[in-house]
């Protein structure tokens, strides 16, 4: 009884549940890339350059996790044992070994290279002619306070009601370089809003800075991402990005309310 020519054989029942897996994996690996992946739209310019930055780093990161899982489940299907034959063994083979380690460190240092040019970025401060606003975020068990150095203004200096609670608003104006002293009274908090893509932690006793610029007006939602206690979940704040003259209006609002006189008032106390 002779063999049927290769060219006519029909692929066995485990490799074609091997083909539609990997079929199914390439498909919930695309759309997954695409959609529960994707960070919130960055707002700022700093969140603009981590976001170009995620991209090809989510997309190589992806095209490797489907390789490797396409090539585990094309083993377990090519290669089950039904007799007492083995598969083709490659122990040892110098070009396979050179391969799977050559191409790891080049994508390891293209990826490395770019990242740390972001990480200075982030990490070196703007100098001081390039600072529209200085602003310094307190954390305390369990608020954010905000305040103002040259207009005076105070944010939440005291704790919020937490049975209707308003979380305290961060005021900053659209187009300018906000330089933020992020630190703590007690314990370590972390201070960030999930659309500038990245956070910075308030530590006792030390301040770290933070700069940015927001691109778009709106209100952005942030909070702790450090857990501080029992109503960690309570540090809420939010980002509120204002055209110039809108945030203008806000600040001599808020001189007012609390008593500090307008900001022609501060102008003339600072030349002093």
């Amino acid at each position: 009884m002779t063999q049927p020519p290769a060219s006519n054989r029909r692929p066995s029942n485990s490799m074609v549940i091997a083909a539609i897996l990997i079929v199914i994996l390439g498909v919930v690996t695309a759309v997954g890339a695409v959609t529960v992946f994707q960070p919130l739209d960055p707002v700022t310019t700093q969140a603009d350059d981590i976001f170009l930055l995620y991209q090809p780093v989510l997309a190589i990161s992806f095209i490797v996790f489907f390789i490797v899982t396409a090539g585990i489940i094309f083993a377990i299907f090519r290669y089950r044992r039904t007799g007492p034959e083995i598969p083709e063994q490659i122990h040892g083979s110098s070009l396979l070994e050179m391969t799977w380690t050559i191409i790891p460190i080049i994508i390891l240092v293209a990826l490395f290279i770019p990242a740390f040019i972001l990480v200075v970025d982030l990490k070196t401060p703007p100098e001081p002619d390039e600072v529209g606003l200085e602003v310094e975020a307190v954390g305390h068990q369990w608020w954010w306070e905000f305040i103002y150095p040259e207009s005076g203004v105070r944010v939440q200096a005291t704790p919020p009601d937490y049975e209707n609670l308003v979380p305290p608003a961060l005021v900053v104006p659209v187009g300018e370089t906000i330089l933020v002293r992020v630190r703590s009274t007690d314990v370590i908090h972390s201070f960030s809003a999930p659309n500038m893509l990245y956070k910075i932690h308030a530590v006792p006793g030390n301040i770290n800075l933070m700069h940015f610029k927001v691109t778009k007006a709106g209100v952005y939602y942030g909070q702790c991402y450090q857990f501080c206690g029992l109503r960690h979940s309570d540090m809420r704040f939010v980002l509120d990005a204002r055209e110039p003259a809108d945030y203008q209006r806000w600040l001599q609002d808020a001189r007012r309310a609390q008593g500090l006189g307008d900001d022609s008032d501060a102008a003339a106390t600072r030349s002093e």
